[in-house]
C-alpha cells in the first residue's frame, strides 16, 4: 500500500466518523424533541385530568352545600312553625305575665 492509498483510506475514516458523528447528533437532537414533546404531552394530559378532577369535586361540593342549605331551611321552617304554634297557644298568657311585670302586679 502506498502513500496515497493510505492517505486516501485515513481520509475516507474521517469522512465516514464524522457522517456518524453528525448522524448521532441528529439522532440526539431528535431524541431531545421527542422527549420534550412527551413531557408537553404528558404534562398536557395531567393538567386535564386535574382540571376534569377539580370539576367534579366542585360539583360534588356544590351538590353537599345546597343540601346542608335545604336541611338548614327546613329546620328553620320547623323550629318557626313551632314558635308561632307555642306563640298562638299561649299568647294570652305571655301578655298577661308581661303586663303583670311592667306594671308590679302579680297575677
Amino acid at each position: 500500500m502506498d502513500y496515497a492509498e493510505m492517505v486516501s483510506q485515513i481520509m475516507a475514516a474521517e469522512q465516514g466518523a464524522k457522517a456518524l458523528a453528525e448522524e448521532a447528533r441528529e439522532r440526539r437532537e431528535q431524541a431531545q424533541a421527542d422527549l420534550e414533546r412527551d413531557v408537553a404531552a404528558m404534562r398536557e394530559s395531567y393538567m386535564d385530568r386535574a382540571r376534569n378532577r377539580l370539576e367534579t369535586v366542585q360539583h360534588t361540593e356544590e351538590r353537599a352545600a345546597q343540601e346542608a342549605l335545604e336541611k338548614l331551611d327546613q329546620r328553620l321552617d320547623n323550629v318557626m312553625r313551632a314558635v308561632e304554634s307555642s306563640y298562638e297557644k299561649n299568647k294570652e298568657r305571655w301578655v298577661d305575665t308581661l303586663f303583670s311585670m311592667i306594671v308590679g302586679v302579680q297575677p
